[in-house]
């Protein structure tokens, strides 16, 4: 009996040696694995920063001839804004708007004189062209939207951006030094609006002073809390105060105003809901009230019998 307990335990004790040798074992795998992938990639982020960082860079060549040519309501300066800073995306987007027109032309024409006999071709040309029209102006739309939308997104990320920033100053970097490294940090989450902060530095290393590059990044991005940065900066420049405080103080009224800003929308939540409530919750309360009542009326004019009977 000892002799079998003796043998259970030795081989008990054996399994678990082997356990945990194999989980130490899965477990440095699986720790090497996830740091030769962040490394890899790391190294695909760093490898995008220094393309878009690069002087042979076509995108940033075509931005800056685009600024030359001053059209700030342009297609091209409004397929930069909305995130397109290609210098195909001026043919791409024309193409497809000609294609996505010629084809509504096409298709409501066909529809008009198969389906609906009793229209002249004449007529059938004009609502075709009306329709190819709508089309026509509902891709620019589109892409007026896209602008839109990168807008909010650029609004909400310029609080963080300048969170970042002053932490960059404070550790002891230079204004120059600090957004070519928060460009770099945001290329690698968010590379539309870190392709606008890379502009900034790349401006800035050509010699551009750091409130004109600024003004350059509001025109681009269509933001008032940018141009008021660019005129901080022109006012510190000139009155000579300091960098930091500024960036301090109007990095915390950020915080500040996007804080109020979801309180508003929090408040005006109760006011937006009162109508939808009311068009659903009402008629299904209304049925709950009164269906029973009618049933119990129809009852009762049914079971009534006439008088004298």
């Amino acid at each position: 009996m000892n002799d079998t307990l003796i043998l259970v335990a030795v081989f008990v004790a054996v399994l678990l040696l082997i356990f945990s040798i194999a989980t130490a074992l899965t477990r440095s795998r699986d720790i090497r694995r996830n740091i030769d992938s962040v490394s890899a990639e790391q190294q695909v982020r760093d490898a995008r920063a220094e393309e878009v960082f690069a002087s042979e860079n076509d995108d940033i060549k075509h931005y800056y001839e685009v600024m030359r040519r001053n059209d700030p309501e342009g297609l091209e300066m409004r397929l930069i804004r909305s995130g397109y800073f290609s210098r195909d995306a001026k043919r791409t987007f024309v193409l497809i708007r000609l294609t996505a027109t010629v084809a509504a032309f096409v298709l409501v024409w066909y529809l008009l004189v198969n389906l609906v006999g009793a229209l002249s071709s004449a007529m059938a040309l004009i609502m075709a062209g009306i329709a190819g029209g709508i089309v026509f102006i509902l891709a620019n739309a589109v892409l007026d939207r896209k602008a839109k939308s990168n807008e909010i997104n650029y609004r909400r990320l310029f609080p963080d951006f300048l969170d970042l920033l002053v932490v960059c100053v404070d550790s002891g970097m230079s204004i120059e030094a600090a957004i070519d490294r928060v460009a770099h940090e945001f290329l690698a989450t968010k590379p539309s609006f870190g392709q606008h902060l890379a502009i900034i530095s790349l401006e800035v290393r050509a010699g551009r002073p750091m409130h004109e590059a600024l003004t350059n990044f509001a025109d681009r991005i269509h933001l008032d809390e940018a141009r008021t940065l660019s005129v901080l900066f022109r006012q510190s420049l000139e009155l000579g105060s300091s960098v930091i405080k500024t960036l301090r103080v109007f990095s915390k009224e950020m915080r500040q105003k996007r804080l109020l800003m979801a309180e508003e929308k929090a408040n005006a939540l109760p006011v937006k809901m009162l109508f939808p409530m009311a068009g659903f919750l009402f008629p299904v309360n209304l049925i709950i009230v009164l269906v029973p009542i009618m049933m119990q009326i129809i009852e009762l004019f049914a079971t009534m019998s006439p008088g004298g009977m």
